[in-house]
């Protein structure tokens, strides 16, 4: 025995229901942007903490690597904590000119990790924990946002569409990228849809040509577009 399709009031509520899902993307997405900013910010206020609090020390540039398209560039320096001698590499931060191998550069470091070093130009690579969740964050942030507003769009569109042109219930079956819906008024409507549909079955038509929505009896939800030009089997 076929279900029957939910409701006009229920299947609004269900494209409603996609667009929050939309909207709350797009929103952890923002979210994330200023998660990204605040790792961000820690990671420059490191450097800004060593500079005003650290350990004052001379060393001596004893290597550089050029800038390229991929990278900032960084200097070896060498300098003594407590009589021994250290060597960092220190990642560039500033668009300053290169210093040359045998310059001196004043360092500070902190007292309680002296591998913590910066300089006026250039810092210590931060914990990679911290570059991790920095770059993840800002990559999901870029993911969701995208995702989000592009749905948050699709939806909205369908369900100012469904409100101005209601419902119609029929019974779709699956083609070759599209469903094809009879309607039970009269007519058939062949639908393109954004994903395939997992199943067929009796659903409710909803919207108009390029903002179409079909609603299943279990509630699902798939967007997709009339192909009024197109003449079924």
């Amino acid at each position: 025995m076929q279900s029957q399709p939910l409701g006009g009031s229920a299947a609004t509520a269900a494209v409603r229901r996609a667009l929050l899902r939309s909207v709350a993307g797009l929103l952890v997405g923002a979210a994330l942007f200023v998660a990204g900013g605040l790792l961000g910010s820690a990671i420059d206020g490191r450097r800004a903490d060593l500079l005003a609090d650290g350990v004052r020390v001379s060393g001596v540039v004893v290597g550089v690597v050029e800038r390229s398209r991929l990278a900032s560039g960084s200097v070896e320096v060498r300098f003594a904590v407590d009589g021994q001698e250290r060597v960092r590499s220190l990642v560039l931060v500033v668009p300053d000119a290169l210093p040359r191998v045998g310059e001196l550069i004043t360092l500070f470091y902190d007292p309680a990790d002296p591998e913590q070093v910066a300089s006026a130009q250039a810092g210590t690579e931060p914990p990679l924990e911290l570059t991790a969740a920095h770059l993840g964050a800002f990559v999901a942030a870029v993911g969701l946002t995208a995702a989000g507003a592009v749905l948050t769009g699709r939806w909205s569109r369908r369900l100012f569409a469904v409100r101005r042109h209601g419902w119609r219930s029929g019974t779709a079956t699956a083609e070759a990228g599209a469903l094809r819906v009879n309607l039970d008024v009269a007519g058939v409507v062949v639908v393109e849809t954004h994903r395939a549909p997992a199943r067929t079955g009796r659903v409710l038509l909803g919207g108009t040509t390029g903002a179409a929505v079909l609603v299943f009896a279990d509630g699902r939800v798939v967007s997709g577009r009339e192909l009024p030009g197109r003449v079924p089997d």
